[in-house]
Parts: structure tokens; C-alpha cells; sequence
């Protein structure tokens, strides 16, 4: 996962027209943020951040559910105090660590919960070719 950067991840189909900020969760894990249209999209690295990292988080998280995305295994996810808010979460497993789409509609374009875990889904899909197995 190396090669990976999130600052350089093409998100024009999704209105993104410039580079993505380097953003810090203070967690170790690399990200950017990315203003789309109607949305603020970021996506994070975490290098160690696999499957068993997310479920032992499981206790912050409203909802937690295994999906796939493209050939790696993935994890929707919205975090408690998050839900109807049109904010969401997809992770995608690579390797012993994660990249994570995270979706939070703004207020003018507020979503359900559903539409917005489906965007960051489309997003997380067309990344995904990108990723190592």
C-alpha cells in the first residue's frame, strides 16, 4: 500500500475539481480532503488499520456492516452521534491495513443515511482498482 497516496486520488467524476488538503485524525493514519459537489469527500491511509483494527472499534459505531468492495473485503460504517446526520464511512481491507472513503454531505445537500453510504460506496469502488490485493 505503499504506493498509495490519498492526496492523489482523481475524484473529478464526483465534482472534485482540485488536489485534496492533507488532513490529520492524530492516529497515524495519512488522508485528504477533498471538496465535491454538495459534499466534502476525505480519504485516509491506514497502514495498520485492518479488519480486526475496525471491529474492536465496533463500540463507536452505530452501524457496522461487512460488504465488499470490488475484490477486497469492505466495512460501512457510521459512527454513533453520526446517524441521519449525512455522514458515512466505507472501508476498504488491503493488506494488514485500510483505506477509508468518508462521505459528510453538507448541510444544503443533506442525504439519508443510505444515499450517503452508497456515494462513499461508488467512491470507494472506483479507488479501488487502484489498491494493492
Amino acid at each position: 500500500m505503499a504506493g498509495f497516496d490519498p492526496c492523489k486520488v482523481d475524484l473529478q467524476n464526483f465534482g472534485a475539481s482540485a488536489p485534496g488538503e492533507p488532513v490529520d485524525q492524530g492516529v497515524g493514519e495519512q488522508g485528504c480532503e477533498y471538496d465535491a459537489e454538495g459534499m466534502t469527500v476525505a480519504v485516509y491511509k491506514g497502514e495498520t488499520n485492518d479488519f480486526k483494527y475496525w471491529e474492536q472499534r465496533r463500540g463507536n459505531l452505530a452501524v457496522f456492516e461487512p460488504n465488499q468492495v470490488g475484490s477486497h473485503q469492505g466495512i460501512k460504517q457510521i459512527a454513533n452521534g453520526s446517524v441521519g446526520q449525512g455522514v458515512c464511512n466505507q472501508a476498504i481491507m488491503v493488506g494488514s491495513g485500510s483505506v477509508s472513503v468518508q462521505v459528510n454531505n453538507s448541510a444544503s445537500n443533506e442525504q439519508s443515511d443510505d444515499a450517503t453510504c452508497a456515494k462513499a460506496l461508488e467512491i470507494a469502488n472506483a479507488i479501488e482498482p487502484s489498491l494493492p490485493q
